[in-house]
């Protein structure tokens, strides 16, 4: 079996990789603890992507990649970011964008994506599973900690939630997986 793929999608306007990823969500990470105002973080990840890979092959992976993160792009408001991080996985930054916008955001994103891919037919489907964080009130919280929620909230829905993909998370995590963060529930929105 082959590795999911890795390699960049062509070059699309203002779709960051994961190395722009962290100076842009730093700049905005900052940009809101100035301002005050709310950031929010979608990560997703497509469900059953590497058995589509293993049938269809690398070329087909790699268009409904690209023709997923063109769907992304034309779907989230335009002040968000876009970045890839390679394999199936992409990230949205939201500025000024509360924990309830943001699941509502991820939800639609959700439901466009499995109408888009089911062209494909394929069993089991493409979807995506997304985990939705935001910022707790104050300032005490920084853009990895706002990352590795997300990322967090993803895998745990994956893992842990019936039925295991097309699903967003932005809910509680049992007390364990806070551990994993070095975050205490209730310090941000949806703990």
């Amino acid at each position: 079996m082959s590795a999911v793929v890795q390699a960049d999608l062509p070059s699309l306007p203002g779709l960051l990789d994961r190395q722009a990823l962290r100076p842009a969500l730093a700049a905005a990470a900052d940009a809101a603890s100035a301002s005050g105002h709310a950031l929010a973080l979608l990560t997703l990840d497509l469900d059953h992507f590497k058995d589509y890979q293993d049938r269809a092959g690398e070329n087909a992976a790699r268009q409904v990649l690209t023709q997923l993160a063109l769907l992304l792009e034309q779907l989230k408001p335009p002040t968000a970011r876009l970045a890839y991080l390679g394999a199936d996985e992409f990230v949205l930054i939201l500025p000024d964008c509360q924990l309830a916008q943001a699941t509502a955001l991820a939800e639609r994103l959700r439901e466009r994506i499995a109408e888009a891919l089911a062209r494909l037919d394929q069993q089991p489907p493409l979807t995506a599973t997304l985990g939705v964080a935001a910022t707790p009130p104050g300032r005490d919280w920084n853009a990895e900690s706002l990352l590795a929620l997300a990322d967090t909230r993803m895998t745990f829905a994956k893992r842990r939630l019936p039925p295991h993909h097309n699903l967003v998370w932005a809910g509680a995590l049992p007390s364990d997986w806070l551990g994993r963060l070095g975050l205490s529930a209730g310090s941000w929105p949806g703990l």
